[in-house]
């Protein structure tokens, strides 16, 4: 518990001087912000760049509603922020292991648990708090921009739920290939592959439901769905990355 304690401290100072939560928090909020404005401005900027005399634009778009404008955020917080949130963690352990920070804690006998539970609450408390407040801006800018098909705050609080299983999950990897792999720039990049490579699995029916992409994909219909299967699914796996995590930082040799 006095390892848990000291480096729960250590994360958050790091975080704040950092800038990781800033980083963070401005790419949740840039675009709960901007794509309403940009799902109300499409129709014009596409009607702008056909030629006089063409089809009705309207006709080509899908319904522009508060609905249109929520499921394009969760996109973008798939595509873009999920790939900021990896970028923004994945030296969370390596950092730690390859600059020798962990010698002065293993030598007065700091537990390789504690770090690694205080770096996954950290980042997991953070990026709930950043997602629920960008679902919650979002949703009023969509609500007051975009007319119809409107969305329960309910249904919104659902999806923002899912979507924070979701970062869970990915920040579980981030730690367990941080702590195997080096150089950080590569475990972004393999827990990039493996967060899209998700994407396409999610089409084979058999083994869909115990996707965690599955959690995105349920998150962008903002109706009641039952994911128990997945979110089960997923909570067991990044129980076992946390485990397999921890196991790893026991046989790190920091001398």
């Amino acid at each position: 518990m006095a390892t848990f304690k000291a480096y729960f401290k250590k994360e958050i100072l790091e975080s704040k001087t950092h800038y990781k939560y800033i980083i963070l928090a401005v790419s949740f909020l840039f675009f709960a912000i901007s794509d309403p404005i940009m799902v109300k401005l499409l129709p014009e900027i596409l009607k702008s760049q056909l030629a006089k005399g063409s089809a009705d634009i309207s006709t080509l778009l899908p319904p522009i509603t508060q609905l249109t404008g929520m499921q394009n955020y969760i996109k973008d917080l798939f595509q873009i922020v999920t790939l900021v949130i990896i970028f923004t963690t994945c030296g969370s352990l390596s950092d730690e292991i390859t600059t020798g920070k962990l010698i002065f804690p293993y030598s007065k006998g700091s537990l390789p648990t504690g770090i690694v539970l205080a770096k996954l609450i950290n980042y997991t408390l953070a990026l709930s708090i950043f997602t629920f407040l960008g679902f919650s801006v979002n949703y009023y800018y969509s609500g007051l921009l975009l007319k119809g098909n409107p969305v329960a705050f309910s249904s919104v609080l659902s999806s923002a739920t899912l979507l924070s299983i979701y970062y869970f999950f990915i920040i579980t990897l981030v730690l367990f290939c941080s702590s195997i792999i080096q150089k950080g720039v590569i475990t972004g990049i393999i827990v990039l592959v493996v967060n899209y490579f998700s994407v396409a699995i999610t089409g084979i029916k058999s083994i869909s439901k115990f996707i965690p992409y599955n959690l995105v994909d349920g998150a962008t219909q903002f109706k009641h769905i039952n994911l128990t299967t997945t979110i089960t699914s997923v909570i067991i796996l990044s129980i076992i990355l946390i485990l397999l995590t921890i196991r790893r930082m026991n046989k790190v040799n920091v001398v």
